[in-house]
């Protein structure tokens, strides 16, 4: 994917159940369709979803941005 061009990504808010912590917990998945494929990336926390979708989709972290509001 080229850099140098502002991505945005939708967010989308998981519920999800840490099993050591014994505790709900929200999970975070980052997307973004392009032309007909579908991006994405999770995380426990949205900043690891977003580091994981640059280093994955080779983006400078800085050219993402984030759709609000986030989706459920």
């Amino acid at each position: 994917m080229e850099n140098k061009k502002i991505i945005y990504l939708k967010v989308k808010t998981v519920p999800a159940f840490d099993s050591i912590s014994h505790s709900l917990h929200t999970a975070y998945t980052v997307s973004l369709h392009q032309d007909q494929n579908l991006l994405l990336a999770s995380g426990w926390t949205l900043k690891d979803a977003i580091e994981l979708f640059a280093r994955q989709y080779s983006i400078c972290r800085e050219d993402i941005r984030l759709i609000r509001p986030f989706s459920a």
